[in-house]
């Protein structure tokens, strides 16, 4: 029996109670961040915001198994900030489409959640997929079951995961949702409520394809209203550290009881986590600025230009470490030129190195925090 064909659905049991610790840290990690961004200079300030949205666009596309460009979805991040970007970072219509996704939830958090606004988010995330125009941004309507299935060969029919409600129910089912949503949730705290909207949405499943993405979208939106300002935390990006947890709980909770107990548990940590992801993104943001800070006046045009495609890589760095051959490439410069520029931005302390030979790597040194209060003082002008 899945557990929309239990009597009590969607009548859903979570002791709110047993989660007000982690509700509080919650809170208290979010000022905490809102205050270290607000702190940064406007330009630092785009940065992060920057670096915070690019997170967690790419991992709630990771989470379902697809890779986005990256460049191109920091570009269109960049042109919602009124910055210009150059003609080789310009975003493919996917890559734009992601970016408008998250800047469309968290422009609109405040806004009550309406079946127009879910459609609009689900036609975001299917504007590649050669679908009907007519059904993108509306529920699913075809008669056989939706189901979520893995294994499926030749001769095989697979496992299944779960089965969602039959489509003719989902009007009646998006329905109610939405009306709980926009009504008496205000004595469920916020990750409580964005845990109980992320389930109950993923449970009824009412497009053919999105519903992962929509569906965070939504924990997002409510995270923002429980804050009263957009979040700036990273969910997807804690989640997709263990996306295999994410599914399990998923699942879990569709053969399970009508008892949440347990999907809010796990729910709730990732919040937490993704506050403190959301806190290192910042920090990288700082550091960079401290690296350019120090050495940017030294930098050549080809060193210039390999630590800023280093940057874009985000807080993970360049796939595997820089090698001298990369360096050489990104630079367009011949090998002893590479050789030349790296040993002068290890002696300058702009770059780590490991290993020896052929295999040495190299990785961005940042300047240690100390002057993070200096340096925030003189950007904006104190």
């Amino acid at each position: 029996m899945w557990i929309w064909q239990r009597p009590e659905w969607p009548n859903f049991v979570v002791d709110a109670s047993e989660f007000s610790e982690r509700v509080e840290t919650f809170h208290r990690k979010a000022e905490r961040l809102a205050g270290q961004v607000e702190a940064l200079s406007d330009t630092n300030q785009t940065d992060a915001s920057v670096d915070l949205m690019l997170s967690e666009v790419l991992a709630s596309y990771a989470i379902e198994g697809e890779t986005l460009d990256r460049d191109s979805v920091r570009s269109s991040l960049l042109a919602h900030f009124g910055r210009v970007v150059s003609d080789e970072w310009r975003a493919n219509d996917k890559a734009a489409a992601a970016a408008d996704l998250i800047v469309d939830v968290r422009q609109n958090w405040h806004q009550p959640l309406t079946h127009e606004m879910l459609g609009r988010w689900q036609s975001l995330v299917v504007v590649d997929q050669i679908t009907s125009l007519m059904m993108r941004g509306a529920y699913r309507n075809h008669p056989e079951p939706m189901r979520i299935v893995s294994g499926v060969r030749a001769g095989r029919s697979g496992r299944i995961h779960y089965e969602a409600p039959p489509s003719a129910d989902v009007p009646a089912e998006m329905e109610r949702f939405v009306d709980w949503y926009n009504g008496s949730t205000s004595d469920l705290p916020g990750p409580v409520r964005a845990a109980v909207a992320h389930v109950w949405f993923e449970k009824v499943h009412p497009f053919d394809d999105g519903n992962g993405r929509v569906g965070r979208a939504i924990s997002d939106h409510a995270l923002s209203q429980a804050l009263g300002r957009p979040t700036l935390a990273c969910l997807a990006t804690a989640i997709n550290e263990d996306r295999a947890r994410y599914y399990a709980e998923l699942e879990t909770v569709g053969r399970g009881e009508i008892d949440l107990s347990g999907f809010v548990d796990y729910f709730t940590r990732a919040v937490t986590r993704a506050q403190e992801i959301a806190v290192a993104e910042v920090a990288f943001v700082l550091g960079k600025t401290r690296f350019y800070e120090r050495h940017g006046e030294h930098l050549n045009e080809r060193q210039r230009k390999v630590t800023a495609r280093i940057f874009r890589e985000g807080r993970a760095g360049f796939a595997g470490g820089l090698s001298r051959k990369n360096y050489a490439t990104i630079a367009r410069c011949s090998p002893a030129t590479a050789a030349r520029d790296l040993a002068d931005l290890l002696n300058m302390g702009a770059l780590l190195s490991h290993g020896q030979g052929r295999s040495t790597r190299y990785e961005i040194s940042c300047p240690e925090p100390s002057a993070v209060a200096r340096t925030v003082g003189r950007s904006r002008g104190r």
